[in-house]
């Protein structure tokens, strides 16, 4: 074995005394700056150039120059040296001590800092109990929020490390003006923990659900009850608003919550939204944009000048707005209530804005004109759909169910997954359809054999399905992405038109979906987030989406634009609000087909366009209305 080298062995020996602690390495400085004065002393004396008489001398006026590197005790006697000394010694003792104590304090004061435990002193912010990717979404959203808040101050508190929670947020979210973010580390269930969050003077307050928990409805339940029985809390209700992934959670965390919580029933969200928009190609990029503060989106707005007036009236009173429903005072929102509905001091105006600030109204509306023979009374009825349903989840079970109250009977849905001998025989729901029939049948959706030998050809619509329930985000959307690309290319060979739409678990696949050529896609957490940051900032918006989705209300539909006019010339939006009033519905925009892939042009979908722009459609162009019964 050869003797390792002197570096190294000089290293080991330096690690040796700093692990023998502080007294040991003050002894040996004590000894190497001796030896230095010593040798400096000595040579400087040997060399002739010494300031002093005697060596003596010499060594004591580099000692004292070395400690406090001037000699104040030259042509002293010794007694007097000696004593100045010690003086010196303990002086340097004392300072060293209180330097070290304010460099304590001072680092203490910094890891404190660091830990984030310091106490919030803002007012009129939004605060996010909990960390979780679904951070970066909503704190995406807050920065797009346009009112007189500049900037929007959003704190969080997570069980995380500060530092780490403000790095990645810089890392995710770009740098703007429009939003500062202040991190805390802390448990949202601590009492000590929430005070330094100042929620007293918080606008709303957001609870995330931990990822990594199995049933994470109960850390929410736990902080809602933190929060309630506070003693030392405001006597106002707090504004909040979470989310529960089982809803035989729901009462319970509607009993724990006393304050105004909103509770986004994710699974069930999530569902019902799907149900909708498999039929109806270009509907998810509608709702995106209501969710989204990024434009259009839903205001309330005071009635004023419009007192007195009937809905129906009302309906064209904006010039830059569309009216969609009134909210009674003290009432709950109606969205397309009675043409004859009288609107009355205290209501307000539901309506889809680009800007609140901007909003205004139509003076000349009445003077507007439209040609009558341009409006045209074509009707489609329904006709039996066929559905194939690729992937299981816990949420397939909704999404059926919401079909059946859409479809006619004899429509037919088959689902191929892994196993559905659980799903036919736990859920006895599924066997009391109404119009829909459901078929069972095992199988691997990435096989393209399996997928050949699929009647593809009389398929309406495909839904895919994450396998969310057994796989992570990304497992289960490589397995979707997979069943996406056979269908697309077994659709482009068999010149087959069935719609797709497609659930993916990952914002960040969102980009290869889009690749693939998928009519509609679902991201559940973006989706989930867009609709908390909305009712953060307006709670009623909760009732007007939630009622967008029962099939026994009112819903948006994208029905072909030749069942309201005729196609021969170019028309305005304002002819087709008119004859959307005609069937009872409310025109909000229309999907142009030519540019239903184009993602620069929003996919063609345009909400409250301009009202007097003239345009020329097509057959396969779209009208959004708000209506029943498709």
């Amino acid at each position: 074995m050869t003797n390792p080298p002197w570096r190294e062995r000089l290293r080991y020996a330096f690690d040796n005394l700093l692990s023998r602690g502080s007294i040991a390495l003050l002894g040996w400085l004590i000894v190497i700056g001796g030896v230095v004065v010593l040798s400096v002393s000595f040579i400087t004396w040997e060399s002739g150039y010494a300031s002093q008489p005697t060596l003596a001398d010499q060594i004591w006026t580099f000692l004292v120059t070395t400690l406090i590197s001037w000699d104040p005790t030259e042509g002293l006697p010794w007694p007097t040296r000696v004593s100045m000394l010690i003086l010196i010694l303990f002086n340097l003792f004392t300072v060293s001590i209180i330097i070290g104590l304010i460099v304590a304090g001072i680092e203490g004061k910094l890891y404190q800092l660091r830990r984030g435990r310091s106490q919030v002193l803002e007012s009129d912010h939004i605060v996010i109990l909990g960390w979780s990717t679904q951070v970066f979404p909503i704190l995406s959203e807050l920065l797009l929020i346009d009112d007189d808040r500049v900037p929007v101050t959003v704190v969080i508190l997570g069980d995380k490390d500060k530092v780490e929670m403000e790095e990645e947020v810089r890392t995710r979210i770009r740098k703007n003006r429009r939003i500062r973010v202040i991190c805390r580390q802390g448990i949202a269930t601590d009492l000590i923990d929430l005070k330094i969050t100042n929620l007293d003077f918080a606008k709303s307050i957001i609870i995330l659900p931990p990822e990594q928990n199995s049933n994470p409805d109960t850390s929410v339940i736990k902080t809602l009850l933190a929060l309630s029985n506070n003693p030392e809390r405001r006597n106002e209700p707090y504004r909040i608003v979470t989310e529960i992934q089982n809803p035989k959670n729901l009462q319970i965390a509607e009993t724990v919550g006393k304050d105004r919580v909103e509770f986004v029933l994710t699974g069930d969200f999530i569902a019902r939204i799907i149900a909708q928009i498999c039929r109806q190609p270009g509907l998810s990029r509608v709702y995106l944009e209501l969710l989204s503060f990024a434009g259009n989106e839903i205001y309330f707005d005071p009635v004023t000048t419009l007192v007195g007036e009937t809905f129906s009236e009302s309906i064209f009173a904006y010039e830059n707005a569309i009216v969609i429903g009134y909210r009674p005072e003290n009432g709950n929102p109606c969205l397309k209530p009675s043409p004859h509905t009288i609107l009355r001091e205290g209501d307000e105006m539901i309506v889809i804005a680009d800007n609140y600030r901007q909003i205004k109204f139509w003076d000349n509306r009445e003077r507007i004109k439209f040609a009558e023979p341009s409006l045209s009374n074509k009707t489609v009825g329904k006709k039996p759909e066929k559905f194939l349903i690729l992937g299981w989840n816990e949420q397939a079970e909704t999404i059926i169910q919401k079909l059946d109250a859409y479809v006619c009977f004899g429509s037919v849905a088959t689902v191929i997954a892994e196993d559905n001998t659980i799903a036919q025989e736990t859920n006895p729901k599924l066997q009391h359809l109404e119009h829909l029939s459901v078929l069972f049948q095992t199988g691997d959706i990435t096989d393209r054999q399996l997928l050949n030998r699929l009647p593809l050809q009389v398929i309406d619509h495909i839904i895919l399905l994450a396998y969310s329930d057994n796989l992570d985000a990304e497992e289960a959307d490589g397995i979707t992405l997979t069943s996406l690309l056979h269908l697309r290319q077994i659709a482009k060979e068999g010149g087959y038109h069935f719609s797709i739409t497609s659930e993916m678990m990952d914002s960040r696949n969102q980009q290869l979906a889009t690749i693939a050529q998928v009519d509609d896609f679902i991201v559940s957490d973006r989706l989930t987030s867009l609709m908390i940051s909305q009712i953060a900032e307006n709670p009623l918006c909760s009732d007007v989406i939630n009622e967008l989705l029962e099939p026994n209300g009112c819903e948006i539909y994208l029905k072909p634009i030749s069942n309201y006019i005729q196609l021969h010339e170019p028309v305005s939006f304002y002819t087709l609000m008119k004859a959307a009033q005609k069937k009872r519905e409310i025109a909000i925009g229309y999907r142009c087909s030519h540019a239903g892939t184009k993602e620069f042009q929003g996919y063609g979908i345009v909400l409250n366009p301009p009202k007097l722009k003239k345009i020329r459609f097509s057959e396969r162009d779209r009208l959004i209305v708000i209506g029943e019964d498709f």
